[in-house]
């Protein structure tokens, strides 16, 4: 069966909406309208023209006077809990790219508009919705792996300054009018590497572990107003530790690296070197090895997950449920600590291509020694500048910010 697609945003991660729904199982869907305010962003935008696809400036100018069986929402992170509101109430599935929204309360919006329609979401997670994440999560469920013990990711992706200044939200915490953003590394480009680490976790195929406490360190390199650096630990209800290192501020670019620890076995992927190339491999304590594949093989087959159940009813990998706990890890970080720029001794920046890379000195062999050592950089002794964060519970934490 052939159902209808409408995708909203068509402009950067968009992009590559378009390019899947134009030229792949055409077969399953049908790309009905863009909703897009800026489309000559959109790399395809002649095709999209050519074939005569509708595009609007605005999702209620098209909820106005048509629907779809499926909307693709990869909008900026402050539109996606009233987007998808919107399309559940006009009687369609949503797959909204990650992250799920800008606050938990958003996401509690959310999952009650989700309950009250006979449409569901999922949450643009790819890692989730991957052969290899879902056969690692069925092993650790099956308890092959033994009980978890300590989960820690590193990724660090250098941002010039064209990133940053792309749009009007890029690297705010809130929109002039007050709306929250709060984008940043963990909330935006490497969201999934700390949703992964929580969602293996999870206790079903639907869901992840609830975080009960978090601290954080930020930082700041880059000239905006939230931080372009961070150093997390997070506990879960079940006293697991989850340490996790992202930047947008060094010199050379680190792909995710992860190194899972249980109480038979160690799973590490490495992804620095080859993306193309990386594994999840599962190595025993008795020297079995698992290899799960390449978690970035078919990026979007998300899609077509979904695709599949709206025809069989068949519930999604990551939901609101699953993706809500890494929100709440991003505002207990954004309350655990100030944003601390980086000393000016260490500040560098050099030229690009004809665009500004502010990095900080140094940055990257503290967070690597971090993640070696289990500790945040506070606690290394390694950095005088470092500010450590409090500990935030998580228990009962149902609004940001709490006061």
């Amino acid at each position: 069966m052939q159902h209808t697609i409408a995708l909203v945003g068509a402009g950067g991660f968009g992009g590559w909406y378009v390019n899947e729904l134009l030229h792949n199982h055409q077969n399953r869907g049908q790309l009905i309208a863009v909703i897009e305010p800026y489309p000559e962003g959109c790399r395809d935008l002649d095709e999209l023209r050519s074939r005569q696809i509708p595009i609007y400036a605005d999702l209620s100018d098209f909820l106005a006077v048509s629907s779809a069986d499926l909307i693709c929402i990869a909008s900026p992170i402050h539109l996606h809990a009233p987007q998808t509101i919107a399309a559940l109430e006009h009687g369609a599935s949503v797959l909204c790219e990650k992250p799920l929204c800008a606050t938990i309360q958003d996401a509690q919006r959310m999952a009650q508009a989700e309950s009250q329609v006979s449409g569901f979401v999922a949450i643009g997670y790819q890692w989730s919705f991957s052969a290899a994440i879902q056969a690692l999560k069925q092993d650790i469920l099956l308890g092959n792996l033994g009980r978890p013990l300590r989960l820690k990711s590193r990724v660090y992706w250098p941002r010039t300054d064209a990133y940053f200044k792309r749009n009007g939200w890029a690297g705010r915490i809130k929109l002039d009018d007050g709306t929250w953003v709060l984008d940043s590394p963990v909330h935006n480009a490497t969201a999934h590497y700390l949703h992964n680490m929580l969602y293996v976790l999870g206790a079903t195929r639907e869901t992840s572990a609830r975080p009960v406490s978090i601290q954080a360190e930020l930082y700041r390199a880059n000239a905006i107003e939230n931080y372009d650096t961070a150093a997390l630990r997070c506990i879960t209800d079940h006293n697991v530790e989850i340490l996790f290192f992202t930047t947008h501020a060094t010199e050379n670019t680190i792909d995710p690296i992860f190194h899972y620890e249980f109480e038979q076995a160690t799973v590490v992927y490495d992804a620095s070197q080859s993306r193309a190339a990386g594994s999840v491999v599962a190595h025993f304590h008795d020297g079995r090895t698992v290899n799960y594949g390449n978690p970035f093989d078919d990026n979007m087959g998300k899609i077509w997950q979904c695709v599949e159940s709206l025809d069989t009813g068949a519930t999604i990998a990551c939901g609101i449920a699953a993706a809500t706990p890494q929100t709440l890890c991003v505002n207990g970080a954004q309350e655990s600590a100030p944003i601390t720029d980086f000393p000016k001794a260490i500040v560098r920046t050099q030229d690009r291509s004809g665009e500004t890379l502010t990095w900080a000195a140094g940055l990257e062999d503290l967070l690597t020694y971090c993640y070696e050592s289990n500790c945040l950089p506070a606690e290394s002794g390694l950095a005088d500048w470092a500010v450590a964060g409090r500990v935030i519970d998580l228990t009962h934490y149902h609004h940001y910010p709490q006061n």
